[in-house]
Parts: structure tokens; sequence; C-alpha cells
């Protein structure tokens, strides 16, 4: 550098250049280290994070469609025999033996069980003896109206002392009567300690045991006639109306289902449970299969008269939103589902009929319906997007 240009100011003296210079320098390498982890904080905070993946939940789902006519409904039942009673003994006293058990069969005149008859017999005796001194003192009374009336014609006796004798044999032949009717019940009495089956059947329950003290009418086992039997079970009160007396029911054994049977309607109850607002009714059955037994499941198939198409969706596809019934209604093509409001006709043991909100063809939501929000997109079953498929190759009328 010429001394002409430091003296004019231009630049500094040689020696404050080589420090300024040297601070340079050294002031570079920092800025380029910061500027170095800026950078690499930068690409940090840039790095992207891994997106959750889409899950599509699967469900259950049914076409709706339009039944007209005559409707073929199960109900499961059990069956049951005709005639059921509770045997039990007509006098008090302590079951010494019982010969029966559950599942035994029993004919007409077999004893069932027996009570210990000490104080029976002794009450028999004692009624006897009753009726014997009662049939003496008759004896005794008709000799003295016999006499009194023979010496009555010759003025021996007055007419009252034969009417008096007369009173007494009436009196005495009064209460030899009340004696042997006595006796009559105590030797009744004697033979009630003994149970006996009046009719032919198998004992169904047993509700006492030898040892125990029984009142009289208390129930020892219930014994279900045998050869007549019937399934009973129980219809909701918007089916109940479409039976009648007399109509064919098909009768499947749930334990194996090749065994069936036909039956028709005996009975059906003319008022509602209490509890669960269902009508008892009963099928008899005409020829039931020996494997059919008491107390086995059986499945009744019946066919309810409709008098106006209606849809009938499974109880799963039914729930509320915002306090109303509705069902989930999807998309065949976007697989979406959206809630649809719904008008109900009652609720049957595994369906519930729609009478306003639904058309045909549509496809609900079955399963899971508590998991699902409006636009979700489900999984659809291949029967319904098939059904879709088929729908859309038809050619257009």
């Amino acid at each position: 550098m010429s001394e002409a240009e430091q003296s004019m100011g231009f630049l500094p003296p040689e020696g404050e250049q080589k420090r300024i210079s040297s601070e340079f320098s050294h002031n570079t390498s920092g800025f380029r280290l910061a500027g170095a982890a800026a950078l690499l904080l930068a690409l940090g905070a840039c790095k992207e994070e891994p997106v959750a993946e889409k899950v599509i939940r699967p469900v259950k789902a049914v076409i709706v469609k339009e039944h007209t006519g005559d409707i073929v409904k199960s109900f499961s039942g059990d069956v049951r025999a005709r005639t059921e009673s509770a045997l039990g003994f007509r006098v008090p006293g302590k079951i010494v033996e019982r010969l029966v058990d559950i599942g035994d069969e029993v004919k007409i005149g077999q004893i069932i069980a027996r009570l210990d008859d000490t104080d029976l017999v002794l009450s028999e005796n004692s009624a006897r003896a009753a009726a014997d001194s009662a049939k003496t003192r008759l004896a005794v009374a008709k000799d003295a109206f016999n006499r009194a009336e023979a010496l009555l014609p010759k003025g021996f006796t007055p007419q009252a002392v034969v009417d008096q004798r007369k009173l007494e044999v009436d009196a005495a032949q009064a209460a030899l009567d009340a004696a042997e009717a006595q006796a009559r019940q105590a030797a009744n009495s004697s033979g009630y300690a003994v149970l006996k089956a009046d009719k032919a059947g198998i004992v169904t329950a047993v509700q006492a045991q030898a040892g125990q003290v029984v009142a009289a009418g208390s129930p020892v086992v219930s014994v279900a006639r045998a050869g007549e039997m019937e399934v009973a079970f129980r219809v909701p009160e918007q089916d109940v109306t479409q039976l009648a007396i007399g109509q064919d029911a098909d009768l499947t054994l749930w334990a194996d289902n090749g065994i069936k049977a036909k039956g028709s309607i005996r009975e059906i109850a003319g008022q509602a449970d209490p509890g669960s607002r269902t009508y008892a009714v009963r099928v008899a059955l005409a020829n039931p299969p020996a494997a059919m037994r008491l107390g086995m499941t059986v499945t009744a198939a019946l066919r309810l008269r409709s008098g106006s198409p209606h849809i009938a969706l499974p109880l799963p596809a039914l729930t509320e939103v915002e306090g109303r019934k509705a069902v989930f209604v999807a998309d065949r093509a976007t697989s979406k589902v959206a809630p649809r409001f719904v008008e109900t006709g009652g609720v049957a043991a595994e369906d519930v009929k729609i009478v306003a909100g639904l058309k045909p063809g549509e496809v609900v939501v079955t399963g899971g319906v508590q998991f699902l929000t409006d636009g979700m997109e489900v999984r659809l079953p291949p029967g319904a997007l098939q059904t879709a498929a088929a729908k859309d190759a038809e050619p257009s009328r």
C-alpha cells in the first residue's frame, strides 16, 4: 500500500490492518459454526411425523326388504305334559318312606310314599270302640221300648213312658250312625297315610323327603300324565293377534334338527304376563317322536298373517340419535354411513317392525351401531356390495 493512500486516510496503518484482518477471520469462523447449528435445528424441526393409518371399521349390514303377505316366525319353547299335578297326603304326618324319584314312571295305584300311621290307627280304633258302644246303647234302648210297648195295652205303663222309650231309641240310633261315620272317617284317614298315584305318568319333581313332617295337602311329588305332550312358549303382543286356535305349527328339536313334529295351537292365553308382557301359547303334539322328552327345548315355526307390507330389521340395528329412534344407513358407493330417523311398529323377540323412514334396497348396519358417527367410512359385507353390483349391471328399462 502506498504512503499516499495511507496519508490520505483511506486505509489504516499496516499494523492496524493486520489486527482487523485477524479479528474478521475469527468472527467469520464463529458465524459459520452458528449458521451450521441453526441449519441443523431447522432440518430437525422440518422432519415429518409419521401419519396414522386410517382405520375402516367392519360392520354387519342387511339389505332392506319389504315383507308382504304371511311371514314365518320362530319361537323357542319347551316340551311339557298337558296335565301335571302335585300329589300330597290328605292328612298331616311324618313321611317314613318315599318310593319314587324324579324321572320314574308310575302306574295307577302305585305307592309313592307312606306316613307314620301310629296315631291314625289309634284314632281308628277309638272310633270303632265308640261305634260298638253306641250299638250296645241302641240295643238296650230298643229292649226298654219293647217292654214298655208290651205293657201299654194292659195298662201297666202309661203312654208317656212308651213315648220316652221311643225317644231314647231314636237318640241311640242317631248316636250309632254318628259313631259309625266317625269310625269310617278314621279308617279312611288311616288309608290316607299311603300316597298312591291316581294316574299313570312320570315324576317331574320331588318336594318332600323321608323324615319330613308335612301338612295336609302339601305337595310331595309332581307327576306329569303320560301320553299327552305339548309345547309351551310365549308370543309378544304384536304377534299374538295374528294367531288362531287350531293353527298348524312346525316343531323342531333344538338338540337335533333332524327330529321334527307337527302340532296345532291348543290354547292362547287371554291375558299377558305382567312382567314380560307376552302371551302364553300351547301347541298340542299330534304324534310326538320317542326322542322328544319332557323339558327339551323346541323351536316352533308359526305362520303369521300380515295385513299390510312392512319392513323388519334385527333388533341390534335400532339405536337412538338425539333422543329419537334411528338406524345407520350405508352408501354403497362411498361406504359411508349416516343416521336415519325411523318409526317403529312393535318389537319382537329378534326383530323390530319399521313403519316409516326406510325404503327397500337400502343397506342398514345391524352390528356395532353404537360406535358409528355421521359420515364414518365402514367396510360393508360382501353381500351388500354384490347386490349393488348386480343392480348396476341390470339394463335400464
